[in-house]
């Protein structure tokens, strides 16, 4: 999943969200690809915000930690990103036509929750992923007559 975002002809690359899983053929009586026999189960989410790289979250590594986790699971998505990111603190002192002086400022914010789940059937031989993002942005400004020059 990527989320990019544009303004004034510049193109930002916001978020990049990637699921990556390894091994599981055996779960779902498929075959695996040449070469790929011996991997071990692996399952894992990493996210790029802002081209930074995070901290990849593995959900299971193994047989025998995906067996634990799919009895001992609460169904609950992970948390991959969650926090406030400062976008812009700016402050700026305006002299005025009067002779007055305003005082200006400006402050952005992002508030972010990424979180990523997997379920497993053995029954049903199936799995299923979900990743979701919630996102919240907010400008704040104010602008206030200062003092005589």
């Amino acid at each position: 999943m990527n989320i990019y975002g544009q303004g004034n002809n510049a193109l930002l690359h916001g978020l990049q969200v990637t699921i990556e899983a390894q091994g599981l053929e055996s779960l779902i009586a498929a075959t695996p690809d040449e070469g790929e026999e011996d991997l071990e189960s692996f399952a894992g989410m990493s996210a790029l915000l802002f081209d930074v790289q995070l901290r990849p979250v593995t959900f299971f590594k193994g047989y025998s930690d995906l067996m634990s986790k799919m009895f001992s699971m609460s169904g609950d998505p992970i948390s991959v990103v969650k926090g406030l990111i400062l976008l812009t603190d700016h402050s700026q002192v305006i002299p005025l036509q009067s002779g007055l002086r305003a005082s200006a400022e400006f402050q952005g914010g992002l508030a972010i929750d990424i979180s990523g789940g997997m379920e497993f059937s053995l029954w049903y031989r199936e799995s299923k992923t979900s990743v979701n993002n919630r996102s919240f942005k907010v400008l704040v400004e104010s602008m206030e007559p200062d003092s005589l020059m």
